[in-house]
């Protein structure tokens, strides 16, 4: 690989507790709960971001700014990490039976995350490749802070002044703690945290709004030979949109919070259709479930993505809401709009496929 000095961002993931969950828990258990979580992190994590090394408790990882490359959902991958972390975490606690003291001890662990964007290169060391460089020392020393002693947040997200440019964030969009730190050799920095903890607690409890297959009228089935995090950004991304849904132009219309959610609305032209759509419940990489104005009809879709060997499945259940009997509804969408939709949706979900491929391979 190129020694050349790359520019991208850079992120760690760190569990906190680590070093006190090692020390006073058995040896053997501890081990074996810390590797599964670490586990967990990578696979989320990667891609989009390309694992650098495990560093013990942490998980280094990064992502090189490339033609076309977008990070705009960096704080979205984030989120659903920590959702998955907590829920595992949660869930080897209820489902062991052991009573030993590591196993106990699986609720004392959280996790941080740290994002800066800066210059590095990759040295070869010993047959094995090293991110090196200031910003990658930076990165590591922004683990030391004061947020914590601020704040009492146990588990947060730190972002760097240079890395919320680079996202497009702003920080009020963060509802996040402002603090400068300081480093020697490397001068102040500006930070900017949000609070994991509120936000896994604002996430479970928001409303559940999913259409199951047996509830919809059209239900399509799609395999891709991409991971989910890449898949997502093309089913949800208005700018990527526009790229594969042929004669169709979306773009972003309103977002409430500043980013892509929940109450955010989507605009498309289609020929003289307009359709908007509004965000009902979004799980980043997992589904979302919108409602679509189209021509004075009502849409509700709901599209989820499963993980399977070979890439991404992508489950799309739509219901035509109308005041038809449901029997009716059926044989009618069955007769027309299948019909129609068949071809049209093969040639479209093909283009699709291309484009994912195009961007796996040559990062544009």
């Amino acid at each position: 690989m190129s020694s050349a000095t790359q520019h991208g961002c850079l992120l760690l993931a760190d569990i906190s507790g680590y070093t006190s969950f090692v020390a006073a828990t058995e040896l053997e258990h501890s081990q074996d709960i810390l590797s599964e979580l670490l586990e967990l992190i990578v696979n989320r994590l990667t891609p989009p971001l390309t694992l650098s090394k495990l560093e013990g408790d942490a998980v280094f990882a990064y992502k090189p700014d490339t033609k076309g490359t977008s990070i705009a959902s960096l704080l979205d991958l984030i989120e659903s990490t920590y959702v998955a972390f907590r829920d595992r975490q949660e869930n080897m606690h209820r489902a062991t039976s052991c009573t030993c003291n590591a196993c106990r001890a699986i609720p004392t662990l959280d996790l941080k995350f740290f994002v800066h964007h800066g210059d590095f290169f990759v040295q070869k060391i010993s047959g094995r490749e090293e991110l090196v460089g200031s910003d990658v020392n930076l990165i590591h020393r922004l683990t030391k802070n004061h947020i914590t002693e601020a704040t009492g947040w146990k588990a947060y997200a730190l972002f760097t002044q240079k890395s919320l440019e680079r996202i497009g964030l702003k920080p009020q969009e963060l509802k996040a703690h402002t603090q400068v730190e300081n480093y020697e050799h490397l001068g102040e920095v500006n930070t900017f945290s949000l609070d994991l903890r509120s936000r896994y607690k604002e996430i479970v409890e928001a409303r559940h709004v999913f259409l199951e297959a047996n509830d919809a009228d059209l239900v399509f089935v799609n395999d891709f030979n991409a991971p989910p995090s890449v898949v997502w950004e093309w089913m949800t991304d208005p700018q990527k949109r526009t790229r594969w849904m042929h004669e169709r132009v979306w773009s972003a219309q309103s977002r409430p919070d500043g980013r892509n959610g929940v109450g955010a609305r989507n605009h498309c032209a289609h020929g003289k259709d307009v359709a908007i759509e509004t965000i009902l419940d979004w799980r980043p990489f997992d589904y979302v479930t919108v409602e679509q104005l189209v021509s004075g009809s009502k849409l509700i879709e709901t599209i989820q993505l499963e993980s399977i060997s070979s890439g991404t499945r992508v489950h799309t259940h739509i219901q035509i809401v109308n005041s038809l009997p449901r029997p009716i509804k059926r044989v009618f969408t069955y007769l027309i709009i299948t019909q129609l939709a068949k071809y049209k949706n093969e040639e479209i979900f093909a283009h699709l496929a291309r484009l994912m491929h195009e961007e796996i391979n040559h990062g544009n």
